[in-house]
């Protein structure tokens, strides 16, 4: 039997192992071993995992993924985000479809922060959602906004993926981190139009209470002061990168202090008592994408000594198909895996097949990487596993039926932004290019 031919049954023993309901950073674990078992027998299984273990997990890349989980809980602990949140529904109340708008920008901005998609959904929904009920608002539209806002955490620096990404490909991280911005603020000015243009259209959808919740000027002002922090957190963590000041991992030290910093002393919503959990939950997230990344990194090894990338590669060039084809191929992939598995597990597991595939055929891995983004914040928005749906059903209390159709039109429109991005690929190369130079 070819090893392309066995590489190409464990992918398949794997996606049904994970269809079962097996962990999927166990499942990826087992089918990397047995890979690494049937190559190199006991000894090389031996010596890979120990390696991965010891030399790829200490890569200085993936340190800024703890340093980030530990600025999110700190921002979730302190409540920077409720001020942002408070800050762009109180300067956005005149536009049509105003909170739902906000709940969008608010998604753009608490990304910027945060790094995590589930946490940016959830903390701007556990704030916007209720005063939309509050305020007699569609709450399937309403859910259906922040459950794609929140996924803006994916794309927008700092993120999690790119850093996955470009430890796994050894591509720049801060160059990555650059090519999400534009494509971010793409996807938050398609929504926003829409949503202006859909509330105009049909006035119903605005309530009557709606017109009688009119911040004063004074409110607005407090509003600004109050967002401050949130603004200094990005200006240091994102405008650090971009800049060149700090690596993205001492950028993630450098947030993770700043966000202690507010929260205890500036904000004063941070007690003492208050850093065990703070630490815990950093901690808890953080070892869960470990366990993921180091499972991927076993498989990763295993499909490298089985040459699986070459074999994939000489497979498609031997269709004769053109590479538009067969990106549109790996897009629609993509998409079917994002509706039953988790984006994490879709990186891991895809990402070092895929990118040789796709440089082979002459792309750019920085470019692939935004599209594989934005496929993959479409997986949280996918049923039956869209997270972010979830997520938002819970903090709502709304039936899970109409929290997936109000999702649906804001699906299409993410994903629109995809179609136009495949088209446009300057949208994310434009930034890295510029900063290069």
């Amino acid at each position: 039997m070819s090893l392309g031919l066995l590489g190409f049954i464990f992918f398949i023993g794997m996606l049904f192992a994970i269809f079962l309901g097996l962990p999927v950073s166990i499942a990826l674990a087992i089918v990397g071993l047995l890979g690494l078992l049937y190559v190199g027998g006991v000894n090389t299984v031996i010596i890979m995992s120990g390696t991965t273990a010891v030399h790829e997990l200490s890569h200085f890349n993936l340190l800024a993924i703890p340093l980030f989980m530990l600025m999110s809980s700190a921002i979730t602990a302190s409540g920077i985000g409720n001020t942002i949140v408070d800050f762009v529904v109180k300067w956005l109340h005149r536009i049509p479809g105003a909170l739902h708008s906000a709940a969008v920008i608010s998604c753009g901005i608490f990304a910027a922060m945060s790094s995590s998609s589930v946490a940016t959904a959830a903390a701007v929904g556990g704030f916007i959602l209720p005063e939309m009920r509050k305020r007699g608002h569609n709450m399937r539209l309403g859910i259906g906004a922040v459950a794609v806002g929140g996924t803006l955490g994916m794309l927008i620096p700092p993120s999690n993926l790119f850093i996955v990404y470009g430890v796994m490909t050894e591509t720049s991280i801060s160059k990555l981190f650059m090519a999400g911005i534009v494509p971010g603020i793409m996807v938050v000015v398609v929504v926003v139009l829409f949503n202006t243009i859909l509330f105009k259209m049909v006035p119903s959808l605005t309530p009557s209470a709606e017109y009688e919740h009119v911040p004063s000027k004074a409110e607005k002002m407090l509003a600004l002061r109050n967002a401050w922090t949130g603004l200094l957190l990005i200006t240091t963590v994102v405008g650090g990168i971009i800049f060149g000041v700090v690596t993205p991992t001492e950028a993630g030290g450098l947030g993770a202090v700043v966000a202690l910093l507010i929260g205890f002393f500036v904000l004063k919503t941070i007690k003492g008592k208050d850093l065990p959990d703070i630490l815990v939950q950093a901690v808890r997230t953080t070892s869960m994408l470990g366990f993921i990344i180091f499972s991927g990194l076993i498989l990763a090894r295993a499909s490298t000594m089985m040459n699986l990338s070459s074999s994939v590669i000489n497979l498609v060039q031997d269709t004769g198909l053109e590479p538009w084809q067969v990106m549109l191929i790996i897009n629609i992939l993509l998409l079917l895996l994002g509706t039953f598995m988790d984006g994490a597990a879709i990186t891991i597991m895809t990402v070092p097949l895929l990118v040789p595939l796709v440089v082979a055929m002459g792309y750019d891995p920085i470019w692939f990487a935004v599209v594989f983004a934005i496929n993959m914040e479409l997986a949280l928005v996918s049923p039956p596993v869209g997270l972010n749906i979830f997520v938002l059903q819970g903090v709502s209390g709304v039936p899970l039926r109409d929290a997936m159709i109000g999702t649906l039109p804001y699906a299409l429109l993410l994903l629109g932004c995809l179609i136009i991005l495949m088209i446009f690929p300057q949208i994310a190369l434009w930034l890295p290019t510029v900063m290069s130079n």
